[in-house]
């Protein structure tokens, strides 16, 4: 995406712009795998090119936080030291290792999903709106959740009293939400009822383990959520297959 220098008054605008990330990386994974002559493309290229999108879009950014959380969280340390290990720049084992069980996971559901798109494109496009829907969720969590530090990137982007980014991110979520049960209700529903389970259990666990949110928790909430949701919908095509 391109760079922009935000001045720290509008920080909490750039929330009202996530979305609108995910909708170029579902746009992308479209116009790779929707074209009859792109899927006459073997999967074993669309595939490794489709889980490389986001990462070429967003840079890895995401992963990232999710790496870091993923550490601080086998380390089963005390919350302040959890907050420590979140600002470690070193790699540790946990964070490789949960890097490659998501992979895998993402990895299946997406060759399920784009097998699938074959003949019925609803699954593919409800897997494209997924992005966007993990990244209003991320943003309205990141308002609305307590923060566990009153410092870094995320408190920079959500200490605002503007209602209207809160109203925005929550529009863009009921459009893609009217989207998605449009297309396919039998298999929207449990995507979006698994976002669900994944938006509370990121105010649970982040409350116990960190005492709040951060920008690196941020992170692995959306991996997970895009994770999660992706893994329904692929068990939701195996099932209406």
């Amino acid at each position: 995406m391109p760079r922009f220098s935000w001045r720290e008054e509008e920080m909490s605008y750039s929330l009202i712009f996530f979305p609108l990330v995910g909708a170029v990386i579902g746009l992308l994974i479209m116009l790779l795998n929707m074209p009859a002559f792109m899927r006459s493309c073997p999967l074993s290229v669309r595939v490794p090119v489709t889980l490389a999108i986001p990462l070429f879009v967003t840079g890895g950014f995401h992963v990232d936080g999710f790496m870091d959380t993923e550490d601080a969280l086998r380390s089963y340390a005390s919350p302040e030291r959890k907050l420590e290990i979140l600002k470690d720049p070193h790699v540790g084992a946990f964070a490789v290792i949960g890097l490659i069980k998501i992979l895998l996971v993402f990895g299946a559901s997406t060759i399920l999903i784009l097998t699938d798109a074959g003949g019925d494109l609803s699954g593919l496009m409800i897997f494209a709106a997924i992005f966007v829907m993990a990244r209003c969720l991320s943003g309205l969590t990141s308002l609305l959740y307590p923060k566990a530090k009153k410092e870094g990137m995320l408190y920079g982007e959500t200490k605002t009293d503007e209602k209207w980014v809160l109203m925005a991110l929550s529009a863009e979520l009921m459009a893609a939400v009217l989207f998605v049960i449009g297309l396919s209700p039998r298999k929207g529903i449990p995507v979006l009822f698994s976002l669900a389970v994944c938006v509370l259990h990121y105010r649970s666990y982040t409350c116990r383990e960190f005492g709040g949110v951060t920008g690196d928790t941020a992170g692995r909430f959306l991996v997970v959520a895009e994770t999660v949701s992706s893994a329904t919908l692929a068990v939701c095509t195996l099932m209406l297959h």
